[in-house]
């Protein structure tokens, strides 16, 4: 059984010099997958057209199934995607006029004249299809080249996902869908760093499983995606079946969801469960807590909201963290973490309450408290906890892990699950409830 293979291309300076990391390249490489597609490569691009254009013509002269090109097809002249296929091709540009209207349509809807340069995103090369953009300005489009399908997607992962979504994968569904079953699941994990995960999935699910497993690491999270390509879809849903079960018992309770459930979603059920809500205290996150919850549509109906008390003058004055306490253990400390949890909870009137505080670096630190050491607070109804965490990691990266850890005990002390973090005894008269 062949299987279609699939090339992959992303443009973008920024890419090449890994000065933006890759977001696309994981999650389309999965997505791919996960509709049949072998990926053969992933080739990063500068913002040449000569390059791409050389790029493309190598993998239409290997006669790959598919190419998929995101980025570079905007207005400005340094947008040369275009340009770059039509070469390759060896085919002209032309305006399409209801790619032409749908831009002018998306510019009224946001009450904003057309710029100069707009009409460019309207040209593809000759006999190319129109791909429409339902969220942005720059559309995609799709050429048929022999046995090649060739798309050019928006650059933006938004844009991207929403043009692949209606327009690719139906493509894809219909040319290559009865080759084989393909069947797919995604299983959220936090807490494990990436390279201890890929231990336990390399053991758990081996090659001759017929699973192939991905990864996309973000926000303190793993994201495995998995798929199984079979004969008949009854033996790819059960060969399936078999390795998710098996690596949620592998992993206990670091494995928090299947499907599209995100840690907030997790955290925001255990609440309504009760008809609890939650507030936010954060220092050293600097409101990224906040984001993520407020990241998930209807957050409202369970999330009050939250201070981001900085310096130690707020954590007395917003949440009334005795100034007694902050000079005998600091600001980053469990002991300050958990007043900070406990002023929340009565300030801002929620029944549950998650305080952060800690050291992003990359100074501040010391042999006592290093950069990336984290203490996270809690308080509940009827009890109070703080933990101890320790990062490694540039300074977005320990934000972003101390964020993902804090949540990650609001859905373990609401899951009567043990705190991941080491648990910071309460002293002797400090305020529990």
């Amino acid at each position: 059984m062949r299987l279609p293979e699939a090339v992959i291309i992303l443009v973008g300076r920024e890419l090449v010099t890994a000065a933006q990391a890759d977001e696309t390249g994981p999650r389309l490489a999965a997505r791919l997958s996960a509709l049949g597609c072998t990926i053969r490569a992933r080739i990063f691009v500068p913002d040449s057209g000569e390059i791409l254009a050389a790029v493309v013509r190598d993998q239409l002269a290997a006669g790959v199934d598919v190419i998929l090109v995101s980025g570079g097809l905007g207005p400005t002249p340094d947008d040369r995607t275009r340009e770059a296929i039509a070469e390759a091709l060896g085919s002209a540009l032309q305006r399409d006029e209801t790619a032409w209207e749908a831009i002018e349509r998306r510019y009224e809807e946001r009450g904003r004249d057309v710029p100069p340069g707009a009409e460019r995103q309207a040209l593809s090369p000759t006999g190319a299809e129109f791909l429409p953009n339902p969220i942005g300005t720059a559309p995609g489009f799709l050429v048929r080249a022999g046995r090649t399908l060739l798309f050019a997607l928006p650059g933006v992962p938004r844009e991207f996902e929403a043009v692949f979504t209606r327009s690719v994968e139906p493509e894809l569904r219909r040319t290559f869908g009865s080759r084989v079953a393909v069947a797919s699941e995604r299983l959220h994990v936090v807490g494990l760093p990436e390279a201890d995960l890929h231990r336990i999935v390399t053991r758990v699910v081996g090659e001759e499983s017929g699973v192939e497993v991905h990864y996309l690491a973000r926000h303190g999270e793993v994201e495995l995606l998995l798929d199984c390509r079979a004969e008949r879809p009854a033996l790819a849903r059960e060969t399936l079946a078999e390795a998710l079960a098996a690596l949620e018992k592998a992993l206990g309770d670091r494995a928090y969801a299947r499907g599209d459930r995100t840690l907030v979603a997790v955290v925001r059920d255990r609440l309504q469960e009760r008809g609890w809500t939650l507030a936010t205290a954060e220092s050293c996150t600097g409101g990224l807590v906040a984001k993520r919850i407020t990241d998930l549509a209807g957050s409202s109906a369970f999330y009050l909201g939250g201070t981001v008390s900085y310096a130690d003058a707020l954590k007395r004055a917003q949440l009334d963290v005795p100034a007694a306490l902050l000079d005998r253990s600091g600001a980053v400390s469990g002991e300050v973490a958990r007043a900070m949890a406990i002023g929340c909870k009565e300030k801002l009137g929620s029944d549950v309450a998650l305080a952060v505080t800690g050291i992003a670096g990359p100074g501040g630190g010391s042999s006592e408290k290093p950069v990336g050491l984290v203490y996270v607070g809690l308080a509940l109804p009827g009890r109070t906890l703080s933990t101890r965490h320790t990062f490694l990691g540039d300074r977005t990266a320990i934000r972003s892990l101390a964020a993902a850890a804090a949540l990650d005990e609001v859905r373990r002390a609401l899951s009567g699950l043990p705190p991941l973090g080491q648990p910071v005894p309460a002293a002797e008269g400090d305020e529990v409830e």
